[in-house]
């Protein structure tokens, strides 16, 4: 069994035991398989739309032993859902892509009940979509792996419409309420950096003034505010 990142250990941590999930753009299936090797999932739903990373995600199946466990599927995003799908997890993909792939075939999601992401790009973008397809954010976790940063996120299905800031859609719900020490240290990072470049600006200049809001509200979550 191959080791997984820690970014996938924490989706795997994330995910409700006893679920069949969807694992969209799987590659070489790496969460699905641990997940049904370690039995804490009824099975699984892995999906490529292109040709060599499905070729690759079957073989892993096959090489596992888990065809029972995991069906797969060369298509694209949520449109051939399996309907035993209660969690759908979309890894790996920038938020403005995960945004377009549950758009595009929401009838799909009737079935699902949570939904896990881990967007490092447009996390506003996530929030609003998710939001306005029924569902609310119910765990996060912001992590660095491999240099990159990751927000963790699983969704719920919800009956009420839940509204977020806009600080808490540009950041993260949780990294807002309680920022844990990776993202502490993220984005003290990007203070420097934001800081550096605001100082070489004129200071009158548009692009000063944007940067110096937003080193602002970054200086307001650090301190709690």
């Amino acid at each position: 069994m191959k080791r997984l990142s820690n970014r996938l250990l924490k989706l795997a941590e994330f995910i409700v035991p006893g679920s069949f999930i969807a694992d969209i753009g799987s590659d070489h299936c790496l969460l699905p398989i641990f997940l049904c090797e370690q039995n804490l999932i009824k099975g699984a739903f892995a999906v490529e739309n292109k040709e060599g990373p499905y070729n690759r995600m079957v073989k892993a199946i096959k090489d596992a032993g888990l065809e029972d466990k995991i069906a797969y599927s060369l298509s694209s995003g949520i449109e051939k859902l399996d309907p035993r799908c209660n969690t759908v997890v979309l890894a790996g993909m920038g938020g403005r892509l995960i945004s377009e792939i549950l758009t595009s075939h929401k009838e799909r999601l009737d079935n699902v009940q949570h939904i896990l992401v881990d967007a490092h790009t447009d996390l506003d973008i996530v929030y609003e979509t998710l939001t306005s397809l029924g569902y609310e954010i119910e765990m996060g976790h912001f992590l660095m792996d491999k240099g990159k940063p990751y927000d963790i996120m699983r969704w719920k299905k919800s009956e009420k419409e839940p509204r977020y800031s806009g600080i808490e859609k540009k950041y993260g719900y949780f990294n807002v309420k309680h920022p844990n020490d990776a993202w502490k240290q993220y984005y003290e990072r990007q203070l420097e950096i934001l800081e550096k470049i605001k100082s070489s600006l004129p200071s009158d200049s548009q692009k000063a003034g944007e940067l110096e809001v937003e080193i602002s509200e970054i200086k307001n979550i650090l301190n709690h505010k």
